[in-house]
């Protein structure tokens, strides 16, 4: 999944491949946030399909190979929403069925992934488009006239350098307002701790060339749907909630990360984010009832780019961490977070270490050691977005 500049040029980004003939069954456009449109492109066999971002009129290229339209798509007409004004469908050769969208402004950033078929649902290639000056309202109109977009991009359309924008970390300060979180042997409540470490990490990362969006920034409560709409609305990059542990043995001790999965990797793991969760439905919030695009996040996460994205980053923070405090065994873990469950954006949950142990306690109410994790958590994301994103 990967975000590009429109404007800059011509980029041509090949993804999965087939080598049998196939159907693109359906299309469909439909708002996904107030900046983003989705378009999900339907096909009954996996396709190999190459991306072009034309410049001059904007426009986003889809060639989907060695396939063909359904007679239904070939009829279907599309309305204009937001910033895409309209989709063309044409067959510029007999090896490549091409579908264009015309867009509305050059400055407009992409992602895409690939879902296999799921509940009944078939191929879906997605892409989410995203606008930065976003313009007020969903304005309609009927594109009447499909006409075939045959034509090949300009020769004067050469690649271009990218400039490529910021990267957007979004902090997650776990509890707040009326739930304190985990309280500590000395009485300290885990709220408390983690607005302080999301604080001082935001310095380290904004420091390191990073824009930092928190979900909070004071003692107030934000529901864990609020939190994921945060890192939405924010087009964050990467996803880090900060929490502290707690557990009946004050023996039990050392740092941990957790990210996204159905199946916990342990009956502690599981208990831990069923705890987590309730906090929702105990402040009004049941968090099993989802937006459609929202709903079978787990299902469709465990499939796609975010889930392994989440994972690298996560074992990246395993691996700076562990030169500076101790670890849990098998640190990098697996829960149904809540709080994880965004379809489109690497997330991960940090366990600081445990609230309920005397030293782990003693330590982290402390600014020099909270700083050694800080810094681990900022040279991992460097790590991350040199290695594993691609630019």
């Amino acid at each position: 999944m990967l975000r590009y500049l429109f404007g800059l040029g011509l980029f041509v980004l090949t993804t999965v491949s087939s080598v049998c003939a196939q159907t693109i069954q359906d299309l469909r456009l439909a708002v996904n946030s107030p900046q983003t449109i989705r378009c999900v492109v339907d096909l009954d066999q996996q396709a190999e399909i190459v991306l072009s971002h034309l410049k001059s009129p904007p426009r986003l290229v889809v060639d989907v190979k060695k396939a063909s339209f359904s007679q239904a798509l070939r009829q279907k007409q599309f309305n204009q929403i937001d910033f895409v004004a309209g989709v063309r469908l044409g067959t510029p050769s007999s090896e490549v069925s091409r579908i264009v969208l015309d867009l509305s402004s050059n400055d407009i950033t992409e992602k895409h992934f690939t879902l296999p078929p799921q509940g009944g649902a078939p191929w879906r290639f997605v892409v989410d488009l995203t606008n930065d000056t976003p313009q007020v309202g969903i304005k309609a109109f009927s594109n009447t006239a499909q006409s075939v977009a045959t034509q090949a991009p300009a020769k004067s359309e050469q690649p271009k350098k990218s400039i490529m924008r910021k990267k957007i970390v979004m902090l997650d300060p776990g509890h707040g307002g009326q739930d304190p979180g985990a309280i500590s042997r000395s009485g300290k409540y885990e709220k408390d701790l983690t607005l302080k470490m999301a604080k001082e990490t935001k310095v380290l990362l904004e420091k390191a060339g990073y824009k930092v969006v928190m979900t909070r920034d004071k003692d107030y409560y934000v529901t864990l749907r609020g939190r994921i709409e945060k890192a939405h609305k924010a087009n964050a990059d990467l996803f880090i909630s900060i929490h502290a542990d707690s557990a009946r043995s004050s023996a039990a001790k050392g740092l941990s990360i957790y990210t996204i999965s159905e199946t916990a990797s342990d009956k502690e793991a599981a208990a831990l984010a069923e705890s987590a969760n309730k906090a929702d439905i105990l402040f009004g919030m049941d968090l099993s009832e989802y937006q459609p695009e929202v709903g079978n996040i787990l299902i469709d996460f465990a499939k796609t780019y975010t889930m392994d994205q989440s994972a690298k980053y996560a074992d990246e923070v395993v691996k700076e961490m562990a030169k500076e405090v101790t670890l849990r065994p098998k640190a990098h873990r697996y829960a149904g977070f809540a709080v994880l469950k965004s379809p489109n954006i690497p997330s991960v949950l940090l366990e600081m270490g445990y609230l309920s142990n005397k030293e782990e306690d003693k330590a982290l109410q402390k600014e020099s050691y909270r700083n050694k994790l800080s810094k681990a958590l900022v040279r991992a994301v460097n790590t991350y977005f040199s290695k594993h994103v691609e630019q």
